[in-house]
């Protein structure tokens, strides 16, 4: 007796589309694109992702990791200040202070880092400066992470 199909709803960028039919391919999952309704301009891509529990589970995961780490630009005319890059490796979140840059690496990502990033706008203090992100985010994950401050050059300070 086989399982029920598995299904799943992923949004990616319309230049990720190819490299996500590869692996949802390599993983024997269906592709389906979910049409868009709207006038609003496109962005994005929705697929639906059909096939085993396990298999949909691998592909998301893989999107995931090919997102990359987070990054968080807190000082003021930051021209983008919450986005995900495959500039730094999945785990890792680089919060940019006015008076330096914190790293944060979740030490067990897997699940994990999604709890981690979710959380940074809560515990981020207004006035962007290092050392309370730091500690702010060793009071709240403790040894889940491992913090690392350095101060940006001629800002002074840092921890």
């Amino acid at each position: 007796m086989s399982e029920p199909p598995a299904e799943s709803v992923v949004i990616v960028e319309p230049a990720q589309v190819p490299a996500a039919r590869a692996v949802a391919s390599a993983h024997g999952v269906d592709v389906q694109e979910v049409p868009r309704r709207g006038i609003e301009p496109v962005t994005t891509v929705t697929l639906l992702l059909v096939g085993t529990a396990a298999a949909v589970g691998t592909v998301l995961h893989t999107l995931e990791q090919r997102k990359g780490g987070q990054v968080i630009d807190l000082r003021p005319g930051a021209p983008k200040a919450f986005y995900r890059t495959p500039d730094l490796l999945y785990g890792m979140v680089v919060v940019i202070a006015v008076d330096g840059k914190v790293t944060i690496k979740v030490e067990e990502p897997d699940g994990r880092f999604g709890k981690v990033i979710a959380a940074l706008p809560r515990l981020l203090p207004g006035s962007g400066d290092a050392a309370q992100v730091a500690r702010a985010v060793s009071g709240e994950f403790g040894p889940d992470v491992a913090v690392e401050t350095v101060p940006l050059p001629g800002a002074g300070g840092g921890e």
